[in-house]
């Protein structure tokens, strides 16, 4: 089954439920209208639930969807960074962390806390990618209200 999101932007988010591992593979999504179509493609790995039991799907072509403008802040364990969604520029917040000073059960526990706290006042998580030598959560930008 599969959920699309619409956003005022003109762009669109495919929620897949239910995956499992037998979906591993690329795939390529076509849009298309009276103008003419557009196609991309995505790699999907599926791994099993971690040791909490919480399900996270790794992608590996981060490079491809964004680009880095700018390091937002620097903490222990990864680097945060502001990217721009290659062909929308929709500005987003990258959190790169790194493999060898945390591990991926802890990295998918903290994306568990934050499945688990949706309000709109909270950043949402957007996607999640693995590198070599990082994990990558894509999250919103937070916009400053003078709160």
């Amino acid at each position: 089954d599969a959920i699309v999101f619409p956003s005022d932007l003109g762009e669109a988010s495919l929620k897949i439920i239910g995956v499992t591992a037998e979906d591993d593979g690329i795939y390529t999504c076509i849009a298309a209208n009276d103008m003419g179509s557009v196609s991309t493609s995505a790699s999907l790995r599926v791994l099993g639930p971690g040791s909490d039991g919480i399900m996270v799907i790794w992608k590996d072509n981060f490079d491809s969807l964004y680009s880095e403008v700018a390091e937002l802040g620097r903490g222990r364990f990864s680097v945060v960074k502001k990217c721009d969604q290659k062909g929308t520029k929709r500005a987003v917040a990258t959190k790169f962390v790194n493999k060898k000073l945390m591990k991926r059960d802890q990295v998918t526990h903290e994306l568990g806390v934050m499945q688990n706290l949706q309000h709109p006042q909270l950043i949402g998580l957007l996607d999640t990618f693995e590198t070599s030598t990082n994990y990558i959560l894509v999250l919103e930008m937070c916009v400053d209200s003078n709160i």
